[in-house]
């Protein structure tokens, strides 16, 4: 096995050059678990991170709402392809038919077709999700159900009351019955006053004088289902091994974990598919089955695994450029741990065309894409004003031949693609994993 002090530098080095004031690495392998650390929790009151460190991990939440929704299926208390309204009989979207049509299946696959990204409100209290869903039918319906996979944080929203009315006890209940106490995960938590009291990473923004501390928390009640854990590396890596094989038949089976891990929707970009609700990849011959979490570009995770080589590793981290540093993370251990080294490819491309431009809308958010094809990330004024961080300016190219878009900068893969309407007209800005709906 490759020397880990080398990727400890890595590690260390890329942290500082990135901004990233802590962070907290999980490599599995062969059934051996390593745990590698940097940095402080926070800048304005700074404690070494540990391997116990609480870090907000975001949407690889969904996995535990995903995992403890197929308990219940194997149980036959759900039926995977069962419609929700058998489940919710009062549920409404705005597009009648696709309220009921709607699947367990389409959520967990993000094929709901309804506007994934929504406005979280401000309640702690036990209705909190209810009183969410109730709001669904001003969702607008991009596409039918299961016509076309686009990122859906709702519908995990969704997800979670179903547990609720099912399980007849609060969604975070029965997570903790079903997943982490199995699991032996006594380090991971969804309730703010049940970090504070715990070692635990703030988020920061990044600024031209360097990190600071955001004071937010990110998610309220009506968001845990989505993205609402907070865990230690070391709770993370005992989830891993879990999901890889080694923790037997508790919160569901082998097959069922297989199911989850196969492909269900064929996606192509960014992924090859997605799964339930795993996000499937491939790096020189090795299946990726990963996720990760963004808690308003404050705090950022990624989680991956190799199933048929028994590897994991993770990474959490507390300001936005973690995603970068969890990349360099993952790539450094698949080429010299699994030798999955990524090939050099460079995508050919061709200039941009005025048929692009215009504006996307996401719901929070919109893309400005301008004619050189630079996509501008433009959040809401509420957004900005209760301190959410945005993105920064995107130039895009478009691959030559189709309507893939590439980072101009860095074309060695594929990142969205423009969708069309049945009349051949630019629709779609499908970017992220989201479908971003063109209104201008």
């Amino acid at each position: 096995m490759a020397d880990l002090n080398h990727l400890q530098s890595l590690l260390d080095s890329e942290a500082r050059s990135l901004h990233v004031p802590g962070a907290a690495v999980g490599v599995l392998l062969d059934g051996a678990e390593h745990i590698l650390t940097t940095g402080v929790t926070s800048v304005d009151a700074p404690a070494p991170v540990t391997g116990d460190t609480l870090f907000q991990i975001g949407s690889t939440t969904k996995t535990l709402t995903a995992t403890t929704i197929m308990h219940l299926v194997e149980r036959g208390r759900l039926d995977l392809d069962g419609r929700v309204r058998r489940y919710l009989p009062g549920f409404r979207l705005a597009d009648e038919r696709a309220a009921a049509e709607l699947t367990i299946r389409h959520l967990l696959t993000h094929t709901g077709g309804f506007l994934g990204d929504i406005d979280d409100g401000e309640s702690w209290d036990t209705s909190a999700l209810a009183d969410s869903i109730g709001a669904y039918d001003q969702l607008p319906q991009l596409f039918p159900p299961g016509a076309l996979a686009s990122y859906n944080n709702a519908g995990f929203r969704l997800l979670g009351r179903i547990v609720e009315v099912v399980c007849g006890e609060p969604y975070e209940n029965a997570v903790r019955r079903v997943v982490l106490e199995p699991l032996g995960m006594s380090s991971s938590f969804f309730f703010p006053w049940e970090a504070a009291t715990r070692p635990h990473a703030v988020g920061h923004a990044v600024r031209e004088e360097g990190p600071q501390v955001a004071h937010t928390w990110g998610l309220f009640r009506e968001g845990m289902a989505e993205g609402g854990l907070v865990s230690s590396v070391r709770d993370q890596l005992r989830y891993a091994a879990f999901h890889l094989g080694a923790g037997g038949e508790v919160p569901v089976a082998a097959a069922t974990r297989e199911l989850m891990q196969a492909e269900h929707v064929r996606v192509g970009v960014p992924w090859t598919g997605i799964g339930l609700p795993w996000l499937l990849e491939e790096q020189a011959g090795v299946r990726l089955v990963t996720h990760g979490g963004n808690i308003g570009n404050l705090q950022l995770s990624t989680f991956v695994l190799a199933p048929e080589r028994g590897f994991a590793v993770t990474t959490l981290t507390n300001s936005a450029s973690g995603k970068v540093l969890g990349k360099l993370v993952t790539d450094w251990c698949l080429e010299h741990l699994l030798d999955a080294k990524p090939q050099a490819v460079r995508l050919a491309l061709r200039g941009p065309a005025p048929e692009y431009a215009g504006s996307y809308d996401a719901g929070q958010w919109t893309f400005e894409v301008d004619e050189g094809l630079t996509a501008r990330f433009v959040l809401r004024p509420e957004l900005v004003a209760a301190g959410v961080e945005g993105m920064p300016d995107m130039p895009l190219a478009l691959v030559e031949g189709c309507d893939d878009v590439a980072i101009a900068a860095d074309p060695r893969q594929a990142v969205g693609r423009f969708l069309r309407d049945d009349a051949g007209e630019v629709a779609f800005l499908h970017l992220g994993g989201r479908a971003a709906r063109r209104i201008r």
